[in-house]
């Protein structure tokens, strides 16, 4: 095979080599994307209005965080209680 014949053969291969990953792109990877999408679209960020995981992740988040401080709030009443109970019970005796 001379250089010429070698070229065209390498050229014919690479074109179809390119068809076949524009086919698969278009007849695969493309409705796999669709049907991964549509099957997954309830957990996206912006789906649901507001309903989707990374919301709820958010909002336990946020939960959370305010039962941390509720708690804190709580520990501060309970001492100042105890300390005032005490108080009165050296008071009483």
């Amino acid at each position: 095979m001379d250089l010429s014949t070698t070229s065209q053969v390498l050229g014919i291969i690479s074109m179809a080599i390119g068809i076949l990953t524009l086919i698969g792109k278009i007849l695969i990877v493309k409705p796999l994307k669709d049907y991964i999408e549509e099957q997954t679209h309830s957990i996206q960020p912006h789906a649901n209005g507001g309903k989707s995981l990374p919301d709820i992740a958010k909002n336990v988040i946020e939960i959370k965080t305010s039962l941390n401080g509720l708690s804190s709030q709580v520990n501060r009443v309970e001492d100042r209680l105890n300390t005032h109970i005490e108080q009165h019970v050296k008071g009483d005796a």
